[in-house]
């Protein structure tokens, strides 16, 4: 048995702070190798370097892992990186500890190296963690000469086949200040991204072949929080939820056999929002569905990779306003190919389809290894994107600012690089206020 500190960085509150879900499933498998584990959640901390100085003091631990979910907000202009404050997080461990350092989670999977040199960590893990982890602090505990036996990035030689073998402690982690403070908890149905989107890192942090868990035991991990912690609200994390429609209306006729008084929302794909599907998703809760639309033109999304059409999106969105489920579309200005003239009829569509929120984001954020970087290497002679954020912005597009007035004027669209519509004092007055959900569908309700 080791003693093991799990460290979670992440402050970011707007829109709302996001339960810690992956770094919960590395801690309920290490407790599950026999390792004594604890916390450090910074979420809602105002002094980190003392807070982790008073963990680490009390606890000793022998190896301490860092998990590196989001780089940055991926948000242009004002774009926020998150390298602050990983960096603040290891040195603090280092200041007072001799324990190794491991790094871990979605966001240090797409640049592992960089993160390594960028953070001088002992060991990086690049992908799943839930036997990685465990499978290094036996090397760790053997007393293995570490430098030469094991590579600083683990890079694990395959994906956890079975989901429902590894389940999230959320028991190390203040769950209520997540409930309160972002109106929902988390559940993952399933792992893995088999589609083409251009700028996606999905399909190299979860694998390009989709690992789906058992509907019954989704539903009855979401009635086991229900009971634990009295939360009734839920997103679901999975890159797309209506994708195979199969295991989706599985999961929606398990949540409606338990009976499960739940509310909750999730990613959807327009291609694979069918009737029959809409039904069961509103019948088991489902109040929301952000759908990653990204263009409303046919030869943007055909540029994107995206496998559907506009005819497809006005399709889901009709679907979804007859079941009574709000949905919002998210969508890009100034990616590949884009101009003034697909610029206007992405607005013009939008408007029409009149969904009850929508967010615009401008530009794309280039991540390493994806499409999109080979794209913007030809159009824009941008090379290496790595730790800090770079965009592609279509040349072709004159003026994106002016994109951004017109956004302004529709009251429930956002767009987040610009900070239109965006109301922290708002948000932080809904949530203390008791009110639970995706906070846009909140602000759809108000005029």
């Amino acid at each position: 048995m080791m003693r093991v500190l799990l460290i979670s960085p992440n402050k970011e509150q707007i829109p709302d702070p996001v339960f810690p879900l992956g770094l919960a499933y590395i801690a309920s498998a290490l407790r599950k190798h026999g390792h004594d584990v604890q916390t450090a959640d910074l979420c809602f901390c105002d002094n980190a370097d003392s807070f982790l100085r008073d963990c680490i003091s009390s606890f000793r631990p022998e190896v301490i892992g860092v998990s590196i979910r989001n780089i940055d907000d991926v948000a242009y202009p004002k774009k926020h990186s998150y390298l602050h404050e990983y960096k603040e997080a290891v040195e603090a461990a280092r200041k007072y500890s001799d324990a190794p350092v491991v790094l871990g989670g979605s966001g240090f999977t797409i640049m592992p190296e960089l993160f390594m040199k960028y953070l001088k960590a002992d060991f990086g893990i690049a992908g799943e963690g839930e036997q990685a982890f465990p499978d290094l602090l036996d090397r760790i505990r053997a007393g293995e000469p570490l430098s030469h036996a094991v590579p600083p990035v683990i890079a694990p030689s395959g994906k956890i086949n079975d989901l429902d073998e590894v389940f999230p402690d959320r028991t190390l982690f203040d769950v209520n200040a997540y409930y309160h403070h972002g109106g929902m908890l988390n559940i993952q149905t399933k792992r893995g991204c088999g589609f083409h989107c251009i700028y996606c890192t999905y399909p190299k942090i979860e694998g390009k072949k989709v690992r789906m868990r058992d509907p019954a035991s989704v539903a009855a991990e979401i009635e086991e929080v229900t009971k634990q912690t009295g939360a009734v609200h839920f997103f679901i994390v999975d890159s797309i939820f209506n994708y195979p429609v199969e295991h989706a209306e599985a999961v929606c006729r398990a949540i409606i056999r338990r009976g499960l008084k739940v509310h909750w929302s999730c990613y959807a794909n327009p291609s694979y929002m069918t009737e029959r599907l809409a039904g069961l998703m509103a019948k088991a809760g489902c109040t929301g569905v952000e759908f990653g639309a990204d263009s409303m033109n046919d030869a943007s999304l055909l540029r994107m990779g995206k496998n559907f059409t506009f005819r497809e999106i006005e399709k889901a969105s009709s679907l979804c306003r007859e079941h009574g489920i709000k949905f919002c579309h998210f969508i890009f200005a100034g990616a590949p190919g884009d101009d003034d003239d697909t610029m206007k009829k992405n607005i013009e569509r939008l408007r029409k389809l009149n969904p009850d929120a929508a967010v615009i984001m401008a530009g794309i954020r280039i991540f390493p290894g994806t499409r999109l970087a080979e794209i913007a290497e030809v159009d824009l002679g941008i090379t290496d994107p790595g730790l800090e954020p770079v965009f592609y912005l279509s040349k072709k597009i004159a003026d994106i600012d002016a994109v951004a007035e017109t956004v302004s004027k529709e009251r429930h669209w956002v767009m987040p690089g610009y900070e239109i519509n965006l109301y922290p004092r708002l948000q932080k007055k809904i949530r203390d206020r008791g009110i639970k959900g995706a906070l846009w569908e909140e602000l759809s309700k108000r005029t």
